[in-house]
């Protein structure tokens, strides 16, 4: 009889190792989309996994200008460290060649600047690149991933898959973020008619002190001394007024930043430090976590309080922390000016320093603001509130 050899079962095929690599960069995507970090940080994770798995030089991700048509603004990038090539920090294209390029929302490939498309996104302009439109339905473009490479580009099958699924993955994020920016925007058009309501209280206040004045200024046989002392106290009524005005349209000017609470303090503290106040910030926790309603409350009192400091404390510095812990958040608002005597700024009436607005906006979400007076040492506003 002849012997007969044993059989085995076929060894399991074993995925390549690109595949391995796509899956790994997917999956490290996927976690991140449903951890808290904001938007931006998980667009800068998904351009960092699409660039070392597809070994480009350069992502980056465009978000559409609002009432902007065709206008692409930059919102982050991956590069590697020897890249050469830059990209832009805003694009526009022509309507009609823009159309045909992202209605399939497929990874598109060019090996040419593609003139014909608009503007090259890189400088300088980049002879192998690929565009990657995020498209919700069929004419809403949630953005476009453009990406630069040294060498030709050639997406094989698992490279066009990886590409792909880190693309609708950051769609997702986009959307999801887009959600919560429309349902900040609710409350702060809410906000919006309280901030109305504050200005016609701060005016009449300082309409009524300047009615006042000039009754007493028709007074017949007004000594100078008196009629001087009235002009002093009609003039700073009138700046008074002046000042929440432009406070306050300043703040219903504030648009709604798609990256929540971070965003939002940042935007604040960009707005100030223009205007001549350096401006210090750190944030710690999970900001992004965050619900509409707080970042509300935090962006007023954040804007109340640094306006006070312009306005009053003659500072030449300040410094913003926000924390967000569990489910408590702080924010410390602080200056190195001339503080103030608590006393003396609870018998005044012209409100200007906006202390009681912040005590109430604090106290309607379940928190407290306090607000430290430290003459000659500065001012700290500290306000706690729940999450949700």
């Amino acid at each position: 009889m002849d012997d007969v050899a044993p059989s085995s079962a076929a060894a399991p095929e074993r995925p390549a190792p690109e595949v391995l690599a796509g899956l790994g960069a997917v999956a490290r995507v996927s976690r991140a989309l449903v951890g808290t970090g904001s938007l931006s940080e998980l667009a800068k994770r998904a351009l960092d996994e699409m660039r070392a798995a597809l070994e480009l030089d350069l992502a980056v991700l465009y978000l559409p200008v609002p009432d902007d048509g065709l206008a692409l603004a930059r919102l982050v990038s991956s590069a590697a460290p020897d890249a050469r090539v830059r990209a832009r920090d805003e694009l526009r294209y022509e309507p009609e060649a823009w159309r045909l390029a992202v209605a399939s929302g497929m990874p598109i490939v060019l090996r040419e600047p593609a003139s014909w498309l608009g503007p090259n996104p890189f400088t300088p302009p980049a002879r192998h690149w690929l565009a990657l439109p995020l498209v919700a339905g069929r004419d809403d473009m949630v953005g476009v991933i453009m990406a630069a490479a040294s060498a030709p580009l050639a997406l094989d099958p698992v490279s066009a898959t990886v590409l792909s699924l880190l693309g609708q993955q950051l769609n997702a994020g986009i959307t999801t973020a887009r959600l919560r920016q429309r349902v900040q925007r609710a409350e702060m058009e809410r906000e919006r008619r309280n901030l109305a309501a504050d200005v016609h209280d701060g005016l009449a206040q300082d309409l009524a002190v300047a009615l006042r004045e000039l009754a007493l200024l028709d007074t017949p046989d007004l000594s100078e001394a008196e009629a001087s002392a009235s002009r002093e106290r009609l003039h700073q009524a009138v700046a008074g007024a002046h000042r929440i005005v432009r406070s306050r349209l300043e703040d219903l000017r504030a648009t709604v930043p798609i990256g929540g609470l971070r965003a939002a303090v940042e935007a604040i503290v960009e707005r100030f430090a223009t205007s001549g106040l350096p401006v210090r910030v750190a944030v710690h926790g999970a900001a992004s976590d965050v619900p509409p309603e707080a970042v509300v409350v935090v962006s007023r009192v954040l804007a109340e309080a640094l306006a006070n400091v312009v306005q009053h404390a003659h500072a030449t510095t300040a410094t913003v922390v926000l924390r967000v812990e569990g489910e408590r958040l702080e924010l410390l608002v602080e200056d190195d000016g001339d503080g103030f005597d608590a006393a003396t700024v609870a018998a005044r009436s012209d409100g200007h320093f906006g202390l009681g607005i912040m005590r109430e906006r604090a106290r309607a979400h379940r928190g407290e603001c306090e607000i430290g007076p430290r003459p000659g040492r500065g001012t700290l506003v500290a306000l706690r509130m729940p999450v949700r």
